[in-house]
């Protein structure tokens, strides 16, 4: 295991370390925050008999046997991030109340939080305040999102979702964020689990989502109730259950 995902597979022994020393052993599973694709590749192309994944990023391009891609859907997550937001706007108790997306136009990912927002609260508005993903802008526009009546803020991730998140809680606004809604030690766990019984998706990506527990709720922001959690992780059980 190279990188900080947990992996809790049954009568499977974990070794963790580098890439250059793990890159020997049956299968390797790459954390994508700490190693890239790249580096990945290179070792595979060095280790054609051992099975590398990478969590969190495709590796299709790279088109080796031994190496897969492990993708989590980010528009289902998107999506149950809009759910999330929907509920906790309805909470606020006010009419015609607003979120915010804040951050670079992702128009995928934008348009599944839309959805989310709209199957759990259709009056509730969706305010677009787009900036470069900058942190400085990005507070810049959570700020301006917050000034335009809004009552939760989403940003997608790194720096901007930090800049963005500290904009909202200095006007004890909850702020959401899509790794909130994504678990990669489960999708770690998937494809260990998968390798110990034969099974490995080399050269092609395998994508993970609700169906798979690798899209869910795994942290909400304190300022959202307890009632509006239970609420929101009841939609996600939901959603495992179909699949979607």
């Amino acid at each position: 295991m190279v990188g900080p995902l947990p992996v809790d597979v049954q009568g499977v022994a974990v070794r963790r370390g580098r890439l250059a020393s793990v890159d020997d052993l049956p299968l390797v599973v790459v954390d994508a925050r700490v190693t890239g694709a790249g580096a990945v590749a290179a070792s595979a192309r060095s280790h054609p008999d051992t099975s590398f994944a990478l969590v969190g990023a495709s590796a299709r391009s790279q088109g080796l046997p031994n190496l897969a891609g492990v993708v989590l859907d980010e528009a289902s997550a998107a999506r149950l991030a809009g759910v999330t937001a929907g509920l906790a706007a309805l909470d606020e108790g006010s009419s015609g109340a607003s979120v915010a997306w804040v951050g670079p136009d992702e128009r995928a990912l934008v348009a599944a939080f839309g959805r989310g927002v709209r199957a759990a609260a259709p009056g509730v508005a969706v305010l677009h305040q787009w900036a470069r993903p900058d942190p400085a802008l990005c507070k810049e526009a959570a700020l301006t999102a917050l000034d335009r009546g809004a009552v939760v803020v989403f940003a997608h991730d790194g720096l901007c979702a930090d800049a963005a998140a500290a904009a909202a809680h200095d006007q004890n606004v909850p702020a959401l964020r899509l790794d909130d809604f994504l678990l990669p030690g489960v999708a770690a766990d998937t494809v260990v689990r998968e390798a110990s019984a034969g099974v490995f998706h080399g050269g092609q990506d395998l994508v993970l989502g609700p169906a798979s527990g690798a899209v869910g709720i795994r942290q909400l922001d304190p300022r959202i109730s307890a009632a509006t959690a239970a609420a929101a992780r009841a939609a996600a059980q939901a959603s495992d259950a179909s699949g979607g």
